[in-house]
């Protein structure tokens, strides 16, 4: 990482050089770079100039270029300097423009050793690929992009030792050295343990804070999910972040986990992807990428972690193509949305992971809360109605901003008040209707919901071959004057009775309604099947995605 001074600052640093005697004269200016060469323990990449003050110029780029590299200078300046009057104006402008390094140079030169005795052990391309997810994991969620120059563990290393503190006081170069003694073997992780130690003792972060942190050490990349993957449910994560410079942009992370296992790294991009795109890279790991396509278990479900600026488009309707045979991702995997926003938001946690736990344990008590037009409730009104303990769920005959007066919406105020199931029509439907063809979908298993929903998906696919046959047979009818059977498909489907609870009041919030007399949420046939149109938040709280670990609270 280069830490860079304006022009302006860069001309005063040079010229507070330029007065100490021994900057002046080419020859003591080549024993201070051996003296810093050797206190940094590695070369500069230093291109020389024939006159003093370029020269002196060309020093003072590389040394920022480096990390500690102009307290370096300062230190060898000083080995023949110490004192002078030049001398000690160029310590005040230096504490003036730049922070103090956060390693000492010895904790530098002793990392630097160890980083190259890593490599030397042979880290294969899984490993060197997983480096920006090592280091997106260190930075946390909102932490700084990694610089698109990165090659190996050294430029993660330089980059990390001047990133800001994360959110829990943890300078993330530890939590990145941490990660790689996961990685080490024999003396090299032992050796890697004892810096981060070493390190964090100096810091003050104390042995149980370190040791809350080595709880957390997962690998994020593997050639290939264990053996002890196999029959265990299997999801692929796929994360769209917001690219801060480039709106209509996201950068793009994957991963496969299996339950009750730390995540796999499949893909973590450092340039952003515009979301076109997003179609062919889920198409590619599915497809293409051994680690997904030869997995164990048969079952996978696809979840997107989305901004709520996504949450309304049809990642369901998706087309993959699987050996020359086109068919939407809905029907083929059961597709999910989580949301990005309450993941990076510490303070949304805690009443997600209580719905959760609801949820989880007490399926049979969950309701959840309908609402048949936007702009019932106000958002405290609303947000109040989802506290009660057993409202875990969301569901809206309408999408999310329709009728808002800003940018809270009745997703929104959903999310916040931890419902871990939000569903809604994404294109506004007649209340009643929905409400009935929701309550079928529910059902008396809501932790099965993303089944049922591909289930329904695939009516709704159906459907329209029916419709379509329908209108065919119509029209042959109206042409020819043949009277015609029936048309049909052969496929018959039923659907049992549902145990769903919903708040009072004939199927609104405050009142309840049994089971018994549902409506089969797949009887519509055509374009209007709720199949085609129905989005779906299903947020597992047990499992969260690989970066965001850091901000689960201590068991």
């Amino acid at each position: 990482m280069t830490r860079s001074l304006d022009v302006e600052d860069q001309q005063r640093l040079v010229a507070a050089f330029m007065r100490v005697d021994g900057m002046r004269v080419r020859s003591t200016r080549d024993l201070c770079i051996s003296v810093l060469e050797r206190g940094l323990g590695h070369r500069l990449p230093l291109v020389r100039h024939e006159r003093d003050l370029h020269d002196v110029w060309q020093l003072v780029d590389a040394c920022l270029a480096c990390p500690g590299g102009i307290h370096a200078l300062v230190e060898a300046v000083e080995t023949f300097h110490r004192g002078s009057r030049p001398m000690l104006a160029v310590r005040a402008i230096v504490e003036e423009l730049l922070p103090e390094p956060l390693l000492r140079p010895s904790e530098r030169r002793e990392l630097r050793e160890l980083v190259l005795a890593l490599e030397s052990q042979g880290m294969n391309e899984f490993y060197l690929a997983a480096l920006p997810a090592l280091y997106r994991r260190a930075v946390g969620p909102v932490g700084p992009p990694p610089d698109r120059g990165l090659r190996g563990v050294q430029d993660v290393v330089a980059q990390l030792e001047e990133a800001p503190l994360g959110t829990d006081g943890v300078p993330p170069l530890l939590v990145f050295v941490d990660d790689l003694a996961g990685y080490a073997k024999g003396a090299t992780a032992t050796a890697l343990d004892e810096w981060t130690s070493r390190f964090a003792e100096r810091f003050g972060l104390g042995r149980d804070r370190l040791q809350r942190l080595r709880a957390l050490r997962r690998p994020v990349l593997a050639p290939a999910a264990s053996a002890a993957s196999a029959g265990r449910d299997a999801f692929l994560v796929i994360e769209c972040r917001p690219d801060g410079a480039a709106p209509d942009r996201f950068l793009i992370s994957a991963w496969l986990q299996f339950a009750g296992e730390p995540g796999v790294m499949l893909r973590c991009d450092e340039e952003p992807q515009p979301l076109g795109r997003l179609p062919a890279l889920v198409e590619a790991l599915l497809v293409e990428d051994s680690r997904v396509a030869a997995r164990e278990n048969p079952e996978l479900t696809v979840e997107f972690v989305l901004p709520r600026e996504l949450l309304n488009l049809p990642f369901d309707q998706f087309t993959i193509t699987v050996a020359g045979l086109p068919r939407r991702l809905g029907i083929e995997h059961p597709v999910v949305m989580r949301s990005l926003d309450r993941l990076r938001h510490q303070a949304l946690r805690h009443n997600w992971r209580r719905k959760w736990e609801r949820l989880r344990d007490e399926p049979g008590s969950a309701t959840v809360t309908w609402i048949g037009e936007p702009g019932r409730y106000d958002g405290e009104e609303l947000y109040t109605l989802l506290s009660e303990p057993s409202a875990v769920g969301l569901a809206l005959a309408f999408p999310p901003g329709e009728g808002a007066p800003g940018p809270v919406d009745e997703v929104w105020v959903g999310l916040q008040a931890g419902a871990p199931i939000v569903a809604w029509c994404r294109d506004e439907r007649d209340p009643v209707r929905f409400a009935e063809e929701v309550r079928a979908l529910l059902g008396s298993d809501p932790l099965s919901l993303p089944q049922r929903v591909r289930e329904l998906r695939r009516k709704a696919v159906l459907a329209r071959a029916t419709a379509a046959t329908a209108a065919t047979v119509t029209a042959v009818t109206a042409t020819t004057g043949v009277t015609a059977t029936k048309a049909t498909t052969g496929v018959t489907s039923a659907t049992g009775p549902v145990a769903a609870r919903w708040p009072e009041g004939a199927g609104e919030p405050g009142g309840s309604c049994e089971q018994g007399d549902a409506v089969d949420a797949g009887a519509t046939t055509g374009e209007e099947h709720l199949g085609l149109h129905l989005a779906l938040v299903f947020d597992d709280a047990d499992r969260v995605p690989e970066p965001y670990e850091r901000l689960k609270p201590p068991a």
